[in-house]
């Protein structure tokens, strides 16, 4: 038995060996899956005209084309959860209980499923096959058609400037019309905000010679999102935007993380509150062309000088509000489980982490949050020498505080780029490598 079982290994390690025709053919196919992947997830014009039923057809005939070694042995810990996680579903989609918000149980799950495939890609090739190779070019796809979309979203908000609001809000009217021209919604706008941050590794950081045509190349395209982002009209997108290069241009290292939350946490309390209200009038004032972001910056300032804030900072609070307290009145369970409270089942759908807790409790949180933990710090492990490492710490302290005040698990693109191209930045300059390495 043993020596057929040592025989079919052989027989399967023969096959994934790019150096014979074979394996060459095998390796094709799975690096172009990814490709194709990447792809479907940074094309909103693409993901809309196919479904999503190709990039679920393409993930599938990937995973079954790897080799399934390190399914049994090279397993990390934070996929590990992210299985434990999938099992305390279960419970909610056996009893019917399972939903998340206004997302259908069908529909919700996908959701999931795309968010986290990421994870899996990359601990694939960064940790078990450590194919820098892949990696970069896995990054060159996924930026080249973010630019393509950014400048489609572009054009079509020229032609219809609310057309990115309507679609985060599912109420347009037009909402063919708008996807026909490669508009982006919700989670483009908002990805892409993380991948400018991401980007800033180039433009900021000394590169070689042979690597300054990269860091043209993530100029143009920072340039090209950060132009579609005005015209999206997303404040909160904008804010996170221009905290994300503040921070990466002003923090250098561990200490100077440090000192600056301490001087930003003293300025805070030391400057006057209507100081931060000036400061967001002028910063309105800047968009005169584009009044949703002004209107959002005056509800914020409005908060700051006159102590009443505005309808939309007030209505987003008491969303958070009664998030919180969903929770404390179902704690163990959720608002889904065997002994939700009936009276305290009012969700605000307006923060990842705190509606995550009141729709399943500590017992459908606790390991979802443990995955994200265990994730963040296995890359930032990697890094830990590496120059990328205060850019990455930043991109992820950033992603951790959007989920806080915005929904996260349905923004598939966001889990794509948080778990695949974030960790796999640095690796840019190998998309053009022709010796493909590792072991693939």
């Amino acid at each position: 038995m043993k020596n057929r079982k040592d025989q079919g290994d052989s027989n399967r390690l023969r096959l994934m060996n790019p150096s014979n025709s074979n394996g060459k053919v095998h390796f094709l196919v799975h690096q172009w899956a990814v490709i194709f992947m990447c792809i479907w997830i940074s094309w909103p014009y693409l993901n809309y005209q196919l479904g999503i039923l190709p990039f679920l057809v393409l993930f599938v005939c990937w995973f079954f084309l790897t080799d399934f070694k390190w399914v049994f042995h090279y397993l990390s810990i934070d996929i590990v959860m992210l299985i434990v996680w999938g099992i305390t579903l279960i419970p909610f989609i056996f009893t019917g209980d399972f939903e998340y918000g206004s997302l259908s149980p069908k529909n919700a799950l996908v959701s999931f499923l795309l968010f986290f495939t990421g994870m899996i890609i990359n601990h694939y090739y960064m940790y078990y096959k450590k194919n820098p190779v892949v990696l970069g070019r896995v990054v060159f796809i996924t930026l080249l058609f973010y630019f393509i979309a950014s400048i489609q979203t572009y054009f079509g908000l020229k032609q219809f400037p609310f057309a990115a609001r309507e679609l985060a809000t599912g109420m347009s009217s037009l909402p063919t019309a708008y996807y026909s021209l490669g508009i982006g919604g919700f989670g483009f706008v908002y990805s892409a905000v993380f991948i400018n941050i991401l980007l800033l590794y180039f433009i900021f950081n000394k590169q070689s010679k042979g690597q300054r045509s990269f860091k043209i190349l993530c100029l143009l395209i920072f340039c090209m999102i950060t132009a579609m982002l005005v015209l999206a009209s997303y404040a909160t997108a904008l804010l996170f935007l221009f905290i994300g290069s503040m921070l990466v241009l002003f923090i250098r290292g561990k200490r100077s993380f440090i000192l600056a939350i301490f001087l930003s946490s003293l300025f805070l309390l030391i400057v006057p509150k209507e100081i931060f209200g000036q400061v967001f009038i002028h910063a309105a004032y800047l968009f005169d062309g584009n009044g949703v972001i002004q209107s959002k910056l005056f509800d914020l300032a409005q908060g700051f000088v006159s102590g009443n804030y505005g309808d939309q900072t007030v209505g987003r609070g008491q969303l958070y509000l009664s998030s919180i307290h969903a929770f404390l009145h179902n704690p163990f369970f959720g608002i889904y489980g065997p002994f939700s409270n009936p009276f305290n089942t009012f969700v605000g759908g307006h923060s990842g982490w705190l509606d995550q807790l009141a729709y399943y409790g500590l017992f459908g949180s606790f390991p979802l949050f443990t995955v994200f933990f265990l994730n963040i710090r296995k890359h930032l492990q990697h890094f830990s020498k590496h120059p990328y490492y205060r850019i990455l710490l930043i991109a992820q302290l950033l992603f951790i505080l959007f989920g806080f005040i915005n929904p996260v698990l349905y923004i598939y693109q966001l889990g794509f780029v948080m778990f695949v191209i974030a960790p796999a930045i640095p690796y840019l300059p190998y998309a053009f490598s022709k010796k493909e390495q590792g072991k693939d």
